[in-house]
């Protein structure tokens, strides 16, 4: 298959959200808490925490068709039931999306990686998308964002504490290790690399 074939066949069949406004909670089947794994790359961060936490229901959100291809290929392989995979923007998916107050935790995976500040109006971390989530977390939720990009990390720090919907852990919201337990692609990467990883967490109030 050449090269443009593959690019239209993760075109054409990555998975998308439902057209118009839709319901986060009938993507997947049962009751469990929801969680947004938005920007989960090559997916290692969705299945982890998909064997963690069978009960809940996941639903992981990629802008890049190949990768949303691949994961949901990889889901339909082993039957996962308690993951749905959405491609495309988060902001324009999350706008959309109902119904408020439904989502117990959101991961962020290094997102935004250009680190010039000429790429700074095309952060996904902005007050749009913290818009949605403000709306669409319960009271007590967590986000967890985490980035290699030290700057990027005192931005996202900066925005959360001029939002009055969120409050950051142990007042400046960093921390050591990932709450989670379920590492991105990427993550792995630098820990075995050495290299300094940024760690947010703000609960929703």
């Amino acid at each position: 298959m050449s090269d443009s074939d593959l690019r239209r066949l993760y075109r054409e069949h990555a998975p998308r959200a439902p057209e118009g406004r839709f319901s986060l909670e009938t993507l997947l089947e049962g009751s469990g808490p929801i969680e947004l794994d938005i920007g989960f790359g090559r997916g290692l961060s969705l299945f982890e925490r998909a064997a963690q936490v069978p009960d809940s229901r996941i639903i992981g959100i990629e802008v890049k068709t190949k990768l949303a291809y691949k994961a949901d290929q990889r889901l339909q392989k082993h039957d996962l039931r308690n993951v749905a995979i959405l491609c495309g923007d988060a902001r324009e998916i999350l706008k959309r999306a109902e119904p408020s107050g439904s989502v117990r935790r959101v991961s962020l995976h290094f997102p935004d990686p250009w680190w010039k500040k000429r790429h700074d109006k095309r952060r996904v971390i902005g007050d749009a998308l913290l818009t949605e989530l403000e709306r669409l977390m319960k009271p007590g939720g967590e986000l967890f964002i985490q980035t290699d990009v030290e700057h990027r990390a005192a931005q996202y720090v900066a925005q959360l504490q001029e939002r009055a919907g969120f409050a950051l852990a142990a007042g400046r919201g960093y921390i050591d290790e990932n709450p989670f337990g379920a590492r991105s692609n990427r993550e792995k990467r630098a820990i075995e690399d050495g290299l300094p990883v940024w760690r947010i967490v703000a609960t929703r109030r």
